[in-house]
Parts: C-alpha cells; sequence; structure tokens
C-alpha cells in the first residue's frame, strides 16, 4: 500500500542571502535555508542476508518559508521511476562492453505536492541534499544544496533568475532563453484541469526510456555514479510531465560511453540523429527492449540547436532523439528531453494561437520562449492536447500500452502505484492525485455503482455497448476496433493485411499505412512537390545520386523494372528538404535527399510503394506482391471477412472467427462477433405468437388480420410480375431486408447466455497477445446493442485518428552542372519533419 516518504522544510527565522554562502555561477540572484527534516515514514523492507533498512523513507514532510508563507511540503518515492529489467552498461578499457542489472528498490527520488494548495506540484531528489522544483500555482520554485547533506544550507530561487546562453529552436530562426528549456513545464502532481479526462487520455500509458550518455558527457561528470544519478534526476522530472496526460516514463536502462564514442558525434545535431538511429537500430535494438532512446551529449553543437528528434516515431526504429546537456541544473535538459519526446508523440511546435491556461501562451511545445519575468505555463497547450490525442490512435503505438509487472516495481504490488496489480478493480494513484470518481484510490475498488474506471470502452463509469466504435479507421488500411461489451478497455489496434488496394487503387498497405512516391516526396520538400517518372531513369547510373541500394561499397545500377525503387526523385515543393541535405540533376529538376547513413531512410522510394499491377517496392526491386506471403483471405475468410495485419480474420456482420464460416455469436478475443440476446429473445418470442395465433385460427376466435384461408404466392404480386422479363428471368436483383434485432432496455442481463448484436462494420480479430490494459475485478455481462445499420460504402476517415500529417515545406535552388549538391549553410532547415530539431 503506497509507501512514501514526508519531508519538511523547516526555514531559518531570518531569511539569509546569497551575498553571506559560496555563489552559484549559474543564479543571480537566490535565498539561503537549511532543511530540517520534522518526519519521515516507511515500511521497513529489511533483507533476510543482512537485515538492512532501507536508507530513503517512504514519505518525507518539511516545512518551507516561500514569499513570506510556511508551507508543507509531502514527498512520495516515485515507485515507476525503474522500469522492467532495468540495465546499466559501460564499457572496460579494452572495449569490452559489461551490462549489469542492479536493484534500485531504495533510489531517492520524489514526487509531492504542497500541503493547502490544490494546484501545486513537486519534483525532487534527496541524494546529496534537496534539489529540483517545487510549484505553487502559477510560480515555480528551484532548490538546490549548497553543500552536501539535506540538512546542509539549500538556495532557492526563481527560474527568471538563472543565467545562462540562449537555446535556438530549429523550427524557426528566433532564438530562445535557456530559462525557458528549465521551466518545469508540468502542472498539479500532475493533472491540470480537465487534462486528465481528454478523450484517449484516460487509457494509461507508459514509455519505455532507455538513455545513452556519450564519452565527452562521461569526462564532465568523472564516474558512472555521477551520471546515473544525473540521469535519474532527470527522468524523475520527465516523469512528473507526462502524468498530466495519463502518460508515465519509466527508465528502463542507461548506457555511458565511458571509454569513446560508438559513433562520430556531430556538432551537427541532424547528423549526430542520422547516426544514433542507425546506432541504435543495428547495436541497441537487439539486446535492449525499449520503447524510446534518448541520447546525450557533452558537446556544444554547431548552432544555438539543442535537441532534435523524429516526429511520429514513438514506437518505431526512429523513436529517439539527441539532446545536448548544456546547463549545470538538471531541469535544463529534462524540459529538452520532454520537449523532443513530445516530437516522437506527434506534436509540433505550438503556433501563437495555441494556449495552455486562460493567459498562459508559453508551453511545454512553445517554439519561441522571450526572456522575462516567467508564470509557470500547464504542461501541453490545447494544440499539444489535441495533436497527442490523434497520435495515440495510430496502429503503431501499442508498445505504450505495456504496463510494468506488479513485481518489479518498488515496493512490489500495492494500492495506490497507479498500476492495476493482482486483486484490484482500479488504481487512479494515491489519494490526491486521483481524480476518478469511478475508483476509489483508498481501497482500489470501483465506486458504487461503477462497472469499470478506465479505457475508450468506459464512459460515465459504465461499459459501453458491443459493437460501440472505440477506435475509428484513420483510412483505408486501418480497420475500427469496437468494444466487446465486457471490458473497458478498446481492443488491440489492428489494420489491414499488407498487399490491400488502397488510396482507389493507386497504393497497396503496407504496415497500415499506404506508401507512395509521392506521398514521400510531400513530406520532405512541402505540399507541392511530385515525383516525376521521368526522373528516375538517374537511377540506371548507380552513382550515389542514383541507385537501387548498395552492395558491399558500391552502389547498385537499377535495372529498367527496378528503378522506380530506388532513389527517391522529386520536382515542386520548396528549396531545402526537410531531413538531410539536398541535391538535384538539374538537365529536369530533379531534385533529392542526401545523407550520410541512412541508405534505406527518407532519400528512397518507400517499402511497399505500388511499382505495376500486383508489383510492389520492396528492397529496392519492383517485386510480385507475393513478396509479402500473405494467404488467399477470401479461402481464409470464406469470403465473408479480410484479414488483419495479424493474418486473422475480421468479419462480416453475422459471421463468427476464427474463420467467419459460420453464423452466430461468438466471443472470441476482443473481438465481439454477434447476434443479440435480444435477437434470441425476438425469435422465442415470435414463435410463441405463431403458435398461439395458430391455436387461435383453428378454435375461430382470432380476426381475419391473423387468419387467412388461402395463402398466396409472392410471385403474384405487381411488384414482382414487373421485375420479371418475358423469359421469366428477374430484370433486378432481389432486395431482401435484414433482420431487426430487439434490444432490450435493461443495463444488466441475467442468466447464463451472454450474448450481444454484431456491429455494422467488420470486427476486429482477436490479437494473439493483447496488451495488458487494467482489467475489471468482477464479471460484467455483455449487453446486446441497437439493430444493425447497413455497411458503409467505404471506409469512413475520421478526423480524431489521421494518418501522420505531411511535414511542412523546403527544396533546392538548383546551380549549373548536371547535378548539384546544395546544403542550406550552417544553418539547419527551418522545420525538418519528420525530424524536428528543438
Amino acid at each position: 500500500m503506497g509507501h512514501m516518504l514526508i519531508v519538511l522544510f523547516a526555514i531559518s527565522i531570518s531569511a539569509v542571502f546569497n551575498d553571506f554562502v559560496r555563489p552559484l555561477s549559474h543564479v543571480s540572484h537566490y535565498e539561503v535555508v537549511r532543511p530540517v527534516k520534522l518526519n519521515s515514514r516507511s515500511r521497513r523492507s529489511i533483507s533476510e542476508q543482512d537485515g538492512a533498512v532501507k536508507q530513503y523513507p517512504d514519505e518525507l514532510q518539511y516545512e518551507l518559508h516561500l514569499d513570506g508563507r510556511n508551507h508543507t511540503v509531502h514527498l512520495e518515492k516515485n515507485r515507476l521511476l525503474i522500469g522492467n529489467n532495468y540495465s546499466e552498461t559501460h564499457y572496460n578499457q579494452d572495449g569490452t562492453r559489461v551490462t549489469t542489472f542492479p536493484n534500485f528498490e531504495d533510489h531517492c527520488y520524489y514526487h509531492g505536492h504542497i500541503q493547502g494548495l490544490e494546484d501545486s506540484s513537486v519534483s525532487v531528489g534527496v541524494c546529496k541534499g534537496i534539489s529540483g522544483f517545487l510549484r505553487a500555482a502559477q510560480q515555480v520554485y528551484l532548490i538546490e544544496p549548497l553543500e552536501e547533506g539535506p540538512e546542509g544550507d539549500h538556495a532557492i530561487y526563481k527560474p527568471q533568475h538563472m543565467r545562462g546562453r540562449t537555446a535556438k529552436c530549429g523550427l524557426s530562426n528566433s532564438t530562445e532563453e535557456d530559462s525557458s528549456f528549465i521551466q518545469p513545464r508540468a502542472a498539479g502532481v500532475l493533472r491540470p484541469n480537465g487534462q486528465q479526462n481528454k478523450p484517449h487520455f484516460n487509457t494509461p500509458r507508459y514509455v519505455e526510456l532507455y538513455m545513452v550518455v556519450d564519452n565527452m558527457e562521461f569526462l564532465k561528470y568523472k564516474t558512472f555514479e555521477n551520471v546515473r544519478a544525473r540521469i535519474q534526476d532527470v527522468v524523475n522530472h520527465i516523469d512528473l510531465y507526462y502524468q498530466a496526460v495519463n502518460i508515465r516514463v519509466l527508465l528502463v536502462g542507461l548506457e555511458v560511453w565511458t571509454q569513446q564514442d560508438k559513433f562520430m558525434v556531430h556538432g551537427d545535431e541532424g547528423r549526430t540523429l542520422d547516426r544514433f538511429i542507425e546506432w541504435r537500430l543495428n547495436d541497441l535494438v537487439p539486446r535492449a527492449h525499449h520503447d524510446n532512446a534518448m541520447f546525450v551529449t557533452g558537446i556544444d553543437f554547431f548552432s544555438d540547436t539543442v535537441g532534435f528528434a523524429t516526429r511520429n516515431a514513438m514506437c518505431t526504429d526512429k523513436s529517439c532523439g539527441v539532446n545536448q546537456d548544456y546547463h549545470e541544473n538538471a531541469l535544463a535538459l529534462a524540459a529538452t528531453i520532454a520537449h523532443e519526446m513530445g516530437h516522437n508523440l506527434g506534436m509540433t511546435h505550438d503556433d501563437p494561437d495555441c494556449s495552455c491556461g486562460p493567459t498562459e501562451r508559453k508551453c511545454l511545445m512553445v517554439a519561441t520562449v522571450e526572456k522575462r519575468p516567467w508564470t509557470f505555463p500547464k504542461l501541453f497547450s490545447d494544440c499539444s492536447l489535441k495533436q497527442l490525442s490523434e497520435f495515440l490512435q495510430s496502429p503503431s503505438v501499442s508498445c505504450l500500452l505495456d504496463a510494468p509487472r506488479p513485481d518489479s516495481l518498488y515496493g512490489g504490488a500495492a494500492c495506490g502505484n497507479g498500476v492495476l496489480d493482482t486483486g484490484e478493480e482500479c488504481d487512479c494513484g494515491s489519494a490526491k492525485d486521483c481524480q476518478n470518481p469511478c475508483c476509489d484510490a483508498s481501497t482500489c475498488r470501483l465506486t458504487a455503482g461503477s462497472v469499470c474506471a478506465d479505457g475508450e470502452c468506459c464512459e460515465q463509469c459504465q461499459i459501453k455497448q458491443p459493437g460501440s466504435v472505440c477506435r475509428a479507421a484513420a483510412h483505408d488500411c486501418d480497420l475500427a476496433e469496437y468494444c466487446t461489451g465486457s471490458s473497458g478497455a478498446c481492443p488491440e489496434d489492428s489494420f489491414k493485411m499488407n498487399g490491400v488496394e488502397c488510396n482507389y487503387g493507386r497504393g497497396y498497405c503496407y504496415n497500415g499505412m499506404c506508401p507512395s512516391a509521392e506521398g514521400q516526396c510531400k513530406r520532405l520538400w512541402g505540399p507541392g512537390a511530385q515525383a516525376p517518372p521521368e526522373c528516375f531513369h538517374y537511377n540506371l547510373k548507380g552513382v550515389a545520386e542514383g541507385h537501387c541500394g548498395v552492395s558491399g561499397r558500391k552502389y547498385k545500377r537499377c535495372s529498367d523494372r527496378d528503378m522506380v525503387c530506388g532513389k527517391l526523385f522529386c520536382m515542386g515543393g520548396n528549396k531545402i528538404p526537410f531531413v538531410g541535405r539536398g541535391g538535384g540533376w538539374t538537365s529536369r529538376e530533379c531534385f533529392f535527399v542526401t545523407d550520410d547513413t541512412d541508405i534505406h531512410g527518407f532519400g528512397m522510394v518507400p517499402t511497399g510503394t505500388k511499382c505495376g499491377l500486383n508489383k510492389v517496392c520492396y528492397d529496392q526491386m519492383c517485386q510480385d506482391i507475393n513478396v509479402y506471403g500473405n494467404e488467399n483471405c477470401a479461402e481464409k475468410c470464406n469470403n465473408h471477412g479480410v484479414c488483419n495485419h495479424k493474418g486473422e480474420c475480421h468479419c462480416d456482420i453475422g459471421w463468427a472467427p476464427p474463420d467467419c464460416s459460420s453464423r452466430g455469436y461468438e466471443t472470441h478475443g476482443n473481438s465481439a462477433v454477434i447476434i443479440g440476446v435480444s435477437a434470441a429473445g425476438a425469435v422465442i418470442l415470435l414463435l410463441a405468437l405463431l403458435v398461439a395465433v395458430t391455436r387461435l385460427c383453428k378454435k375461430g376466435k382470432a380476426t381475419r388480420f391473423f387468419c387467412k384461408k388461402k395463402p398466396h404466392s409472392g410471385k403474384l404480386t405487381p411488384s414482382y410480375q414487373r421485375d420479371l422479363a418475358s423469359d421469366g428471368q428477374l430484370t433486378q436483383p432481389l432486395h431482401i431486408s435484414q433482420p431487426v434485432f430487439m434490444e432490450t432496455t435493461s443495463k444488466r442481463i441475467d442468466g447464463p447466455t451472454v450474448i450481444t448484436v454484431m456491429p455494422s462494420r467488420q470486427a476486429p480479430s482477436p490479437p494473439t497477445n493483447s496488451p495488458r490494459l487494467p482489467s475489471q475485478g468482477h464479471n460484467t455481462q455483455m449487453r446486446p446493442m441497437p439493430p444493425p445499420k447497413p455497411s458503409p460504402a467505404a471506409p469512413a476517415k475520421l478526423a480524431h485518428k489521421p494518418s501522420p500529417p505531411p511535414v511542412p515545406p523546403v527544396k533546392p535552388s538548383v546551380a549549373n552542372g548536371d547535378w548539384n549538391h546544395t546544403q542550406s549553410g550552417t544553418g539547419k532547415p527551418a522545420w525538418r519533419p519528420p525530424t524536428i530539431p528543438r
């Protein structure tokens, strides 16, 4: 049950100013306080071997003097700071890689709040003194020790009193003061009013973060232990930022390059990002599970940019970013990484109309922050919330639904840790943090009358009717998901199998998207770009500026058939590409993107692009669509459904999985394939009515409406006669109406039969291993849904789940000569989506 530390800051009777203690070089003005621990509470965790007691308690309390008033500060140990199978890696002098799996149950990092202030938050470490931030309403206070130990002198100051260099955002030519990055952008502990209940934020999500630190950063901090303390402090702050949108950030690994860098860390942040993406994919991913990787460097980037990341990349092979550790205060690095992670999660920079409060427009994803007295910004702007909500509906981010195992958390399973443990019906965090009316934070049981507490299929503490759309199809390569009626969780995201036609026959689905050369040109060069077929003849040359991949150290010359699957050529759009460097064959004004490492990346025709009838680009070759190895779905699903990306049948209405061969209702995995209880009841009622009418007719007591002496055939009706040709054949197909199922108005259905009504659109097939979502601690019966509607003519595109948006502009100017390799001077492209600098 929650283990908290409670800390109280007691301040000396009169404030002592920085004139009497050693100065902080990065702060212009601060007050000096001496914290005194007043109380602490902790469950004793005694090792069976040595009987050792934890050094850091679960709760602390201090009394702190802020702006003329005394405040009591409560702290809880962050039980989700360290994730499953946390590992640490360093290198010996001979280059040998050493990986360990330490147990950090007794760490020293906390979150908390200020007693009596509804809108407050605290994030600190108490390892060698108290360092971090405290927020009271709109004012932020930073605290750090002036000498080791929590009992020594500490400095307290406001962000506007920090000194430092300016930091440039790569999205524009403007600059922003470094204090803007340090300013903690989180509200409450940490739930600004309304944010936690926004659409698609009621499902808990978890980012398993792996941190990589270069050799320059290691030399700066001198020891592995110092680097570890820095990184854990930073991740503790990042986690607090994202709690506002029901996302937890867990540190699952730390690698420090203690001897030398594993690739050349370049002053050009774009090149460094490209190399980190390649290193992560080839070296880190095969040996360490994680959702997102962040690179921290001690070098100074050429420009004023301090961060660079790939947009819309979470859970993909480009799910990472590079960050410069440019300031003494850890909050600077934490805010930079939180910003770059925001780009990974689909967020762009805020425009002037975005806001995160009635008067606050300087939010976490703001592009430029001017130097002025600060008010504390909310975590995300309304613009960022909308973008994040849309991105979280993407089929590619299901990795964020993997909840940490309860036995891997600090202190083990416990009510109030925000994770659904065995035996719990819900867990909304501590009593202070919980704002879920469906869950009792003190017992982790559902409140009276509640059937569910979390999930896209949980509305006002009740499970939505089966067949309700909980995740609409974003485009014609996606599949909609429906509530099952038995859980508040939306089934696992699914999409059509590779090779299905898309974009009106102009492409074939691949990994849930509809790739094309023209679409990639628009992402690189802007909305006016095209992919003219005549440009692709340059791929016959087999040179760096035109090829079909690399064989050894040589570029492969394309064949006539494969040339449309090699280097990507574009025409029109902007002058500078969003990523890499732009070049062009001036004889035709065919432009391309080049970089040092990403041979199969942005500058190539995307895998899965259509290159002919039943032909797709695969491995830079135009191959038969059978290269995907898909089965004949028409046979597997008996012509009553389509296959999803797992090769499982997504059945038509009225047909049941796994092969759509039989009618009837069946609950199969996460799919509710259906005929309703109400339908069964209607059939029974109809049969009983027919029996009764028959008996009445025999007794002569029924009206003529029910009892006809001579039934006639439908073939005698005028409408039927009109549809007959002279040869007696039908001239028009018969229109047969669908059966109408009755639905009970009762909220609960008693009895052993559990049957629901099938949605009018195909329901999702059951995933083999569904993501772990909060499940209910009791059984709920499914309720039938309303009568089915006719299936739509084509999949609907809904605004709340769009495909990744094209990234703003750019394209190279061309000089004389056969081809010209251009670069945008010392600055970076104004915007590099899919990579976005900060």
